[in-house]
């Protein structure tokens, strides 16, 4: 189910979506962000023009850059906004538990489809300003505000010690999952997000 529902993000066509309305509204706006995605997933990001969007959606060109300065911001908008929900953390008692589940939620992620594209925008981004900045910004920094604050609230009910590095914490936990995407050493299992859960709180544990 959670694979199907990421894939018809991509197969959406713009004949499929209604009628868009006035130019600034949020019908247009999010048949941009289909569109963005899907003419990713179609011509890879080198080769994806603002045109070939615009035209999925229906819109004007003027009508997106009315939103985004360039298409890396959008297609890490769209990533964030369709995609990103996806991997909400998990209800769970106690903050730790929801971050060993999304853990695994991440690494189910990244097994995927979508994981092959954030791949492959990685590896773009190391000769495209504007895509790294994108990345950076409009995917990574939302992204680390939930585990932030999950592990502040692990410090302050005493399951982990009060002296720790949050961001440290936050790379280390969510550090190999990346890696293992972009160099593949090896399979994005739960079962090695499991591992990467155990061994990384376990340092961190207040005694």
């Amino acid at each position: 189910m959670y694979r199907k529902r990421l894939a018809k993000l991509l197969m959406t066509d713009s004949t499929a979506l209604p009628s868009l309305g006035r130019p600034r509204s949020e019908r247009a706006h999010r048949a941009i962000l289909k569109a963005a995605l899907a003419e990713l997933g179609k011509s890879g990001f080198r080769l994806l023009t603002v045109d070939a969007i615009a035209a999925r959606a229906g819109v004007g060109k003027t009508t997106i850059y009315r939103r985004w300065p360039n298409k890396a911001a959008l297609v890490m908008d769209a990533f964030l906004t369709l995609v990103g929900p996806e991997t909400e953390f998990p209800k769970a008692p106690r903050a730790l538990e929801r971050i060993r589940l999304q853990l695994q939620v991440q690494a189910q992620f990244f097994h995927g489809r979508f994981g092959a594209m954030i791949r492959a925008l990685l590896g773009e981004a190391q000769f495209d300003p504007d895509l790294a900045r994108a990345f950076k910004e409009r995917w990574i920094e939302p992204r680390r505000q939930m585990p932030r604050q999950l592990l502040e609230e692990a410090v302050r009910h005493g399951d982990l010690r009060a002296d720790i590095d949050v961001e440290a914490a936050i790379d280390a936990l969510y550090g190999p999952l990346y890696y293992r995407l972009q160099i593949g050493t090896g399979p994005l299992t739960t079962a090695f997000a499991e591992t990467v859960f155990q061994q990384i709180v376990d340092g961190l544990r207040a005694n």
